[in-house]
């Protein structure tokens, strides 16, 4: 797809280049949301995407385990679920383009979308569960809609002669009255969002807030990731930065070799993350509570009811049904008790280590998982250089940005495609150069 458009909106053209007067740079769920929001707001123009991969929309592919997390039920009354000092930045841009609209649209496009309840975390899935479908739904709508796409082509340039944005690619070059840039983050570099945006905009003066893994695994040498390794259980988190702490969620947590992983692993790991990569310091570390919302002093009673119960089991046993069989043996050896102590012989020092371990075992955290890990990225162009209303660049008229490539991230759950096809939306209105 890509044939070169009959006439150009504003009589400016290279001949050795095609012109178009929207050019997208990246085609992820940013990058088709703009394009089709430029076509909406501006049926006249014509309009292309440029893509470094062989498809639009991989990373909308494997959203949501593949069944597509397309947006959150709680941005309905609660924009806050994103990372940023500037929270009117982001209502600004969520104003335009809200959970209601996020609905309308997709049923326009014949998706109908449930609400999951379980954990009750408000994830939006369409009807079918295959966010495959929903890419190749919305790919068709463009095609539809006369969007040009280029596939397999990488902008290794970008700059701006007169009022014409001249694209060069590793095939041709292009140009355009305006230029909307949504290459994402850094997560997934295999899927095509390997951080190549930012080195555009650096060199038209945008500032970079540097990007680190954010919902990414965390890597920690300690006891119970070793005994526990391919366990998984519900636990309450919490992550601390120095002593001070950053964060605490209740959900699933996976042990592995190098660590931890798993839902609640990744929802407190964004401070961790930024702590570690970008400031490059080591004080950061997390709790872990096999009994959520327990005190020590709640813990304690249960345990000490346990062991009165069957004086005559070891500690170990006493705590099946609590625990795991595994978890149980684990949290008892990282206690330090005996194998072989019986409830009956167990001292109330002994008693204390075994809460501690159950309800406030800390692990020190020493790195994160890397980009083919991380599901999203914390970082990128400063907020401050971009209009909050249009997402224009403050720097040079006519260049637009959306998505990951901003230094705007979210929780899990919805949130991150939200910011998407929010900022998509605003982008491809082209306000204000118009």
């Amino acid at each position: 797809m890509g044939s070169r458009p009959a006439c150009s909106a504003i009589g400016i053209m290279k001949s050795d280049t095609t012109f178009f007067d929207v050019i997208i740079i990246g085609g992820g769920p940013a990058g088709m949301m703009a394009a089709f929001s430029a076509k909406h707001h501006h049926p006249e123009y014509s309009i292309a995407i440029i893509d470094q991969t062989f498809e639009l929309g991989r990373k909308l592919v494997i959203s949501g385990a593949g069944r597509g997390n397309l947006t959150n039920s709680n941005l309905k009354n609660n924009p806050t679920k994103y990372f940023h000092g500037d929270q009117q930045f982001i209502n600004s841009i969520l104003n335009q383009f809200g959970y209601d609209d996020g609905i309308k649209f997709f049923s326009s496009l014949g998706i109908e979308l449930y609400e999951e309840k379980k954990n009750d975390r408000g994830k939006m899935f369409p009807i079918i569960d295959h966010a495959k479908t929903v890419r190749e739904i919305f790919v068709n709508k463009l095609i539809e809609n006369g969007i040009n796409i280029f596939f397999e082509t990488k902008v290794v340039s970008l700059s701006k002669q007169s009022d014409v944005w001249m694209v060069n690619t590793n095939k041709q070059g292009y140009s355009s009255r305006f230029c909307i840039i949504a290459t994402g983050g850094k997560t997934y570099p295999a899927l095509g969002s390997d951080g190549s945006g930012y080195e555009l905009v650096q060199k038209l003066h945008h500032t970079i807030i540097l990007p680190v893994p954010s919902a990414v695994s965390l890597v920690s040498k300690n006891s119970l990731s070793h005994l526990l390794q391919g366990e998984k259980m519900t636990m309450q988190i919490t992550a601390y930065i120095g002593d001070k702490k950053s964060g605490s969620t209740i959900g699933d947590v996976m042990f592995t070799q190098y660590g931890f992983s798993g839902p609640a692993i990744l929802d407190i790991s964004r401070e961790i993350s930024i702590r570690i990569n970008r400031e490059r310091k080591h004080d950061t570390s997390i709790g872990l509570s096999f009994l959520p919302n327990a005190s020590q002093e709640d813990a304690k009673n249960i345990i000490k009811e346990r062991l009165r119960q069957h004086p005559t089991l070891l500690v170990s046993h006493c705590l099946y049904g609590l625990l795991t069989q595994k978890a149980a043996h684990a949290t008892c050896e990282t206690s330090h008790l005996e194998k072989n102590t019986l409830a009956s012989d167990i001292t109330n020092e002994e008693i204390d280590h075994l809460v501690q371990t159950l309800t406030g075992y800390t692990a020190r955290v020493t790195e994160t998982r890397g980009w083919n890990e991380s599901e999203f990225t914390a970082g990128g162009i400063d907020t401050k250089e971009i209009q909050e209303h249009t997402l224009e660049s403050k720097k040079v008229t006519g260049l637009y940005v959306a998505g990951e490539i901003i230094d705007v991230d979210g929780d899990i759950g919805g949130y991150n495609l939200s910011w998407a096809w929010a900022s998509g939306w605003v982008a491809g209105k082209l306000q204000n150069s118009v």
